[in-house]
C-alpha cells in the first residue's frame, strides 16, 4: 500500500513539475509523463507526423521524445529569426553518437571546436574554388564522364543512374578533399557509399539506445550497436585513413596545400590538441557525405520530374539550346540567360523537399520566440517541408510548375521561402558547390537527350524508406533518347 501512494505521489510530482515548466510554453501534443509521444513518432519518416501536428497545433509547437523537448517551426521568418541566435547553434550530444565520431566534424560539433572548423572549412573551401569558375572545371568532368561513359552508351535503353550518378558527384568533393579521383564503375567508392546507406538502415538500434541509455552498457552484439560500428569504420578503414596517411608521408606542413586533407594536417601541426586524427576523420566524412548524397538524391528526382512533364523538359531543353547550342556544353557563365533552368531547379528542391526538416539544433538557453518560450537544451527542427508546401506561400503546392519562380516577363524572381540549404550559422557549408553541380548536370543531360520513363512505367513520386534524414524517389529507370 505504502509503495502504491509512493509511486502515486512521484507521478504526480512529475505532473506538477512538467505543467510548471510549461508555463508560456508553444501549444502541441501532450501524453504520459516521461513517455510524452515517444511512441508516436514515426522516426523514419518524422515529417510526416510533425506535419500531422502541425496542422492542429500550427507553425509552433512543442512535443517531446526520447526524452528530448522538440519544438517544431513551419512558419520561414520563425526559423529564419531563431537560427539567428547566436545560441540555437548547438546540436545533441549522445554516448552513442560518439562512438561515431559525432561530437567532432563539421555537422554534429557544437560550441568553440565547431566554429572554429566551420570557419576554417569554409575558408578553405574558398580558396580551391568553391562557388568559383575554377571549380566548374572538375564539375564538368565529372559531368562528362557521366553523359560520356554512362548514359550514351545505352541510349535507347532503360537504364539506372544512380550508381554512376553518386559516383560522379562523390567524386567531385572527393577531388576537393583529396585530389583523388575514383572512375565511374569503381566498386571501392560504392562499397564506401553503401555503407553509409545501411547505417541509416539501423534506425531501430538507436531508438532503443535512446529510449533506454541503460543498454549502452550491454554488450555492442547485443544491441546491434555491433554491426552499426562495423559498418561506420568501412569508410574509415578503406577510404579515410587511407588518405590522411598518404598526405602526411607527403604534405608540407608550411607549404600551399594541394586540398582540404593537407589544410587539416597543416592546422594539426599548428593546434594538435583542437585538430585531433578523430576529428579530422569526422570532417572528412561530413564534407564527403554531405557533398554527394543530398545532391545525387535532388538530381535523381530531377530526372524524374522530367520524365514525368515533358512540356518541362521540352521548355528546359530549348533554353538549353538558345543559349549554349549543341557544340559546347553548357557553362556557368550561361546561367544569367537561364532563367528557366534555374526556376526548374527551384521548383526541384520545392517539390522534392530532399531534406524536409534538416537537422535539428539545440538552444544553449532559454528565449522567447513567436510570443512562447522556447526552453534550454530544447530541439528546434525547422520543418522544411510544411514551409514549401504552405498553401499560403505557393499556390497549389503539389503542382510542379517551374513558373511560380518567374516573373510577368520570364525573369528569374527568387524566393525568401524556399530554403533548401536550411538558413542561419549552420545552413549548408556547400551549398554553392551544390548549385552548380545541379546546374550543369541537368543542363547537360537536356542538351544532349531527351528523357522518358520506360514504356508502360509512371511514377508515383513516392519515397524510399531506406534513409531517414533524406527523402529519396523509390527507384526507378529511364531511357535517354538521342535528340
Amino acid at each position: 500500500m505504502l509503495a502504491a501512494v509512493a509511486v502515486f505521489v512521484v507521478l504526480m510530482l512529475v505532473v506538477i513539475i512538467y505543467t510548471r515548466n510549461s508555463k508560456n510554453r508553444p501549444p502541441g501534443p501532450r501524453g504520459l509523463p516521461l513517455i510524452q509521444q515517444s511512441f508516436s513518432m514515426n522516426y523514419v519518416r518524422k515529417e510526416e507526423t510533425f506535419t500531422k501536428w502541425r496542422k492542429q497545433y500550427g507553425p509552433i509547437y512543442q512535443c517531446s521524445a526520447l526524452g528530448q523537448t522538440i519544438v517544431v517551426l513551419s512558419d520561414p521568418d520563425l526559423i529564419r529569426e531563431a537560427f539567428s541566435r547566436p545560441f540555437t547553434a548547438n546540436r545533441q550530444e549522445s554516448n552513442v553518437l560518439k562512438l561515431f565520431y559525432a561530437d567532432n566534424g563539421i555537422i554534429f560539433s557544437s560550441g568553440e571546436l565547431w566554429q572554429q572548423t566551420r570557419r576554417f572549412t569554409l575558408f578553405h573551401l574558398r580558396n580551391f574554388g568553391m562557388g568559383r569558375t575554377q571549380l566548374e572545371g572538375l564539375i564538368q568532368d565529372q559531368v562528362s564522364a557521366f553523359v560520356d561513359d554512362l548514359v550514351a552508351p545505352n541510349v535507347g535503353k532503360a537504364m539506372s543512374i544512380d550508381k554512376g550518378l553518386r559516383i560522379a558527384i562523390a567524386n567531385i568533393i572527393w577531388g576537393v578533399v583529396s585530389s583523388e579521383r575514383f572512375t565511374i564503375h569503381d566498386t571501392r567508392a560504392l562499397e564506401v557509399m553503401d555503407s553509409f546507406d545501411e547505417v541509416g538502415k539501423l534506425t531501430g538500434v538507436f531508438i532503443l539506445l535512446f529510449l533506454f541509455p541503460v543498454l549502452e552498457r550491454f554488450p555492442a552484439r547485443l544491441t546491434g550497436l555491433d554491426k552499426a560500428y562495423k559498418l561506420f569504420s568501412i569508410p574509415m578503414d578503406k577510404l579515410f585513413q587511407p588518405a590522411i596517411d598518404e598526405h602526411a608521408r607527403t604534405v608540407d606542413l608550411n607549404g600551399e596545400p594541394r586540398d582540404y586533407i593537407d589544410c587539416l594536417l597543416q592546422e594539426q601541426h599548428r593546434s594538435p590538441d583542437l585538430f585531433t586524427n578523430r576529428h579530422m576523420l569526422r570532417s572528412i566524412l561530413d564534407l564527403f557525405v554531405a557533398g554527394y548524397d543530398t545532391t545525387t538524391t535532388t538530381l535523381r528526382w530531377a530526372f524524374c520530374f522530367l520524365c514525368s512533364h515533358p512540356e518541362v523538359q521540352r521548355r528546359l531543353q530549348a533554353e538549353v539550346r538558345a543559349v549554349a547550342g549543341d557544340e559546347r556544353p553548357p557553362q556557368l557563365a550561361d546561367r544569367p540567360r537561364m532563367p528557366y533552368t534555374d526556376a526548374f531547379l527551384m521548383e526541384t528542391q520545392r517539390v522534392a523537399n530532399v531534406a524536409p526538416y534538416g537537422i535539428e539544433h539545440v538552444t544553449a538557453e532559454e528565449f522567447q520566440l513567436g510570443g512562447f518560450t522556447v526552453p534550454q537544451g530544447a530541439q528546434i527542427v525547422p520543418l522544411l517541408q510544411a514551409v514549401h508546401q504552405d498553401e499560403a506561400l505557393f499556390a497549389e503546392p503539389l503542382e510542379f510548375r517551374p513558373e511560380r519562380f518567374l516573373d510577368a516577363e520570364g525573369k528569374l524572381k527568387p524566393s525568401r521561402v524556399l530554403m533548401p540549404f536550411s538558413v542561419g550559422k549552420r545552413s549548408c557549408i556547400g551549398e554553392a558547390m551544390a548549385r552548380a553541380e545541379l546546374f550543369l548536370f541537368v543542363t547537360a543531360m537536356v542538351q544532349r537527350f531527351t528523357l522518358r520513363f520506360p514504356d508502360g512505367f509512371r511514377h508515383d513520386f513516392s519515397v524510399s524508406e531506406s534513409k531517414v534524414l533524406i527523402r529519396e524517389p523509390t527507384p526507378f529507370l529511364l531511357v535517354a533518347e538521342s535528340k
